[in-house]
């Protein structure tokens, strides 16, 4: 059994190196989708290429970024279209997943039984010691999260713009596949590494900036709900603690 990663990438220097490295030690083939860079991203996933089967394609977003103006559901298809191996797993640049996935993932792969499965979302916030967690009528913070399916079942992106949705064949809720929850984390680093913001981050306003110019405001009172952090009690991925070691050596 086999996995592909897919994911779509713009001027993302500060993660694609290290999510690179933390997918080439479990996927079978890599796609990537580049929407027009102009920093190094392009050059990491170069870099690459002699370690891993990485498939590098260009598709260039035009309009707002990170808006209803880009067309991410034929991009996220184009790559599902392209996935040759039996599983598909759809990762955020950004997304890191815990060092126990590389272990688990023969057994997810064979189960005949399921056709996805979702993974609990570990969202840093701030900082690498802080994550952000549900509050009422805030509930984007901890959920499971889907992010692996079956190939070849005709699980695709429904047709729509930005923030794109997973449906089953025919146009039929995913929620309906057999499926299961792994408890294995999957980290979302956005906000704890590099800038911490760029557009389209302040939409509901939980930064405090307006439209992510300047420095994200993680003090920020939201009006409609309260922002609720805790300690990260777990681990870093290896190669998350690797980049803390090596920041450290350099301060």
């Amino acid at each position: 059994m086999s996995l592909t990663v897919i994911t779509p990438v713009l001027n993302e220097e500060t993660f694609i190196p290290i999510f690179l490295e933390s997918v080439t030690m479990f996927a079978d083939e890599i796609i990537i989708v580049d929407g027009g860079s102009v920093d190094r991203t392009v050059e990491w996933i170069e870099s690459y290429r002699d370690k891993a089967n990485i498939r590098l394609y260009t598709h260039k977003q035009t309009g707002m970024p990170y808006s209803d103006d880009w067309n991410e559901s034929e991009v996220r298809n184009f790559m599902v279209a392209k996935a040759t191996s039996d599983w598909i797993a759809n990762l955020d640049v950004d997304e890191i997943f815990d060092d126990r996935f590389a272990e688990v993932l023969p057994v997810l792969m064979e189960d005949k039984e399921m056709n996805v499965y979702q993974f609990p979302f570990v969202n840093f916030w701030r900082d690498l010691k802080t994550i952000r967690i549900n509050a009422q009528g805030d509930a984007r913070w901890s959920n499971d999260i889907l992010r692996m399916w079956r190939n070849g079942i005709g699980i695709r992106y429904r047709d729509e713009k930005h923030h794109c949705t997973l449906q089953a064949a025919g146009g039929s809720s995913i929620w309906k596949e057999p499926r299961r929850s792994v408890s294995v984390p999957l980290y979302h680093y956005h906000y704890a590494l590099g800038k911490r913001i760029k557009f389209g981050d302040n939409r509901r306003m939980d930064l405090g900036v307006l439209d992510s110019i300047g420095e994200p405001d993680f003090t920020y009172s939201h009006e409609h709900y309260e922002i609720r952090t805790a300690k990260f009690e777990g681990a870093h991925p290896t190669v998350i603690r690797n980049l803390i070691m090596s920041n450290n050596e350099q301060c």
